[in-house]
């Protein structure tokens, strides 16, 4: 009886640890086209003022099976905001706030990420077999003088349900499906597909924001 209470805590604490899906944002997320003639200046994007750090998800099963996420949002985003801010500035550059007379302009990104039935960054969501998380996406980024003038503010806006991927909708099933004695197996192959999948509309939706916001820039660009 001893020992298979012991085997019973150890299959326990296997199963919790591996329903922890800790990840970040990837560089590289914006692609955007670049202006036809850059503008000549210099643009700091300060990198000590960000809004959420991090995006916290939990979803729960019948099965009593918890899952959590853990994705880090600060340098994948900054790099995607940089990167969009150079396809129209010759030079952008991720820095603190203490550096802004140094430059022509500075930018600030305000990015935010929560689940739509939940205005937190910890969503909590019960998950069925047709309950998919819906991502609310919003980005912000203002572009000052170096005086601190705002001269220009772009805002773009994403609700999407999370894209599963083929993986993630087989082990969403053996999941909502399957029976106790299978969590071990099921659970961790589930936490692994579904964070990927959260991961993957989190940079997905970015990127489509942020290019919206560069046009918006380009277009408003003639009259600042």
């Amino acid at each position: 009886m001893k020992f298979s209470r012991i085997l019973n805590l150890f299959a326990l604490s296997v199963l919790l640890s591996a329903c922890s899906y800790t990840s970040r944002l990837e560089r590289g997320i914006y692609q955007g086209t670049q202006a036809t003639h850059k503008i000549p200046a210099r643009v700091l994007l300060v990198a000590d003022r960000i809004t959420q750090q991090q995006f916290i998800f939990k979803d729960y099963h019948e099965k009593s099976s918890v899952h959590s996420y853990k994705i880090d949002l600060t340098d994948g985003s900054l790099v995607a905001a940089a990167d969009a801010l150079h396809t129209f500035f010759e030079k952008v550059e991720v820095d603190t706030s203490s550096r802004i007379s140094s430059y022509d302009y500075w930018a600030q990104l305000d990015y935010q990420v929560s689940n739509q039935r939940m205005d937190s960054t910890e969503s909590v969501q019960w998950l069925g077999y047709s309950q998919i998380p819906v991502l609310q996406t919003r980005v912000t980024i203002t572009l000052f003088k170096s005086s601190g003038e705002v001269i220009f503010t772009g805002y773009a806006e994403r609700s999407n349900r999370v894209e599963l991927n083929n993986q993630t909708a087989v082990a969403q099933r053996l999941e909502t499906s399957g029976t106790t004695a299978l969590l071990p197996l099921t659970a961790p192959f589930y936490t692994q597909t579904m964070g990927d999948s959260l991961r993957y509309t989190l940079s997905r939706d970015l990127n489509e924001c942020l290019q919206e916001i560069m046009q918006s820039l380009q277009a408003a660009w003639d009259n600042l």
